[in-house]
């Protein structure tokens, strides 16, 4: 049977790959080929990925740079390179699991419903020992692009990129990756465009694990990383209006909702970060961003959150109350 599913694997840390592989090998259907693109790691990962060849269809590459380092996405897109004439991809993780019937269940659904170009998995969210922390909520099974990206943004339903599969020709001619720094918010965007057509289909009775080993960009909390990740999501809901713009459609996300989520993220740096390095960061939301309204009310907000002793989500929602005001 042709291999119609390729399962990505964009590798630097070996902690733990190899309950990553064993959940590979222990699926119920192996009709996947597994590519794993090493990012140049200062780990020998290969002693790891040895034990899994006759295991699994692997393909392995080593890279001569840490190119992740500095652009996340064009190392996801190396990897992406690396497979072959796979119809569907998975991008999963080096530290994920899956349920040993995801494969399986992924193939059952197409039987009956192969037209999307984007399903899913629903998600626990475990630790670094295999503890679930977080029963996340289930996604409908059918999904529009624009219900995804509101959901998500109202805190309903999570999203990460190893619980999604996309039809790689469909991938390939709607742009590929959305890239941002970080690859902060990347995932939402790029599920968006490619979903936009048909929507999202989620696959039931089996699971993606997504760890949360607090070395993932999502859980990193030093200052600079926040400061990144600020930025990125200034520039995503700058991508996202220009998106709807475009297509003469309605943002599904209203101003005062952007504006929230986009001062809370700037807002995270404002109780340690020094001074003197949030007032730099005006500048760059400057040269970043599109939407003069959200630059204006971002600004005003940072300079009043800078000198406040302690931030407050109350006081940013009052912020917001009183900028939008106007607007009414």
């Amino acid at each position: 049977m042709d291999q119609n599913l390729a399962i990505i694997i964009p590798a630097y840390k070996g902690a733990y790959l190899k309950k990553t592989l064993d959940s590979l090998a222990q699926q119920t259907n192996k009709n996947f080929s597994v590519y794993i693109g090493d990012d140049c790691s200062p780990e020998n990962l290969s002693d790891i990925i040895n034990k899994y060849v006759n295991l699994l269809n692997i393909t392995y590459k080593k890279f001569s740079d840490n190119l992740g380092k500095s652009d996340l996405i064009s190392q996801w897109e190396r990897c992406l390179d690396m497979i072959q004439n796979e119809e569907y991809f998975i991008l999963f993780s080096d530290d994920d699991i899956m349920e040993p019937t995801c494969v399986e269940m992924f193939y059952q659904t197409l039987a009956y419903n192969h037209i999307y170009d984007v399903y899913h998995y629903n998600i626990d969210i475990i630790d670094q020992h295999e503890n679930i922390t977080k029963h996340c909520n289930e996604y409908p099974q059918i999904l529009s692009a624009s219900e995804f990206i509101r959901l998500i943004y109202t805190y309903q339903i999570d999203a990460r990129m190893p619980e999604f599969i996309f039809r790689t020709s469909h991938f390939n001619e709607t742009g590929k990756f959305i890239k941002f720094d970080l690859a902060y918010r990347s995932d939402n965007a790029t599920v968006l465009v490619c979903a936009e057509e048909k929507g999202i289909f989620s696959i039931e009775k089996a699971k993606v694990l997504w760890r949360d080993s607090g070395v993932n960009i999502s859980s990193t909390y030093n200052f600079s990383t926040q400061k990144r990740k600020a930025i990125a999501t200034i520039d995503f809901f700058n991508w996202l209006e220009a998106y709807y713009t475009s297509k003469n459609q309605t943002s599904p996300l209203t101003l005062k909702e952007r504006l929230l989520l986009t001062i809370t993220e700037i807002s995270s740096l404002s109780s340690n970060y020094p001074h003197s390095e949030l007032y730099k960061l005006l500048p760059l939301i400057r040269q970043i961003t599109h939407s003069k309204t959200i630059l204006f009310k971002s600004k005003c907000c940072l300079f009043l959150l800078i000198h406040q002793k302690r931030k407050t989500r109350k006081l940013i929602k009052k912020l917001i109350n009183i900028f939008l005001k106007s607007y009414k």
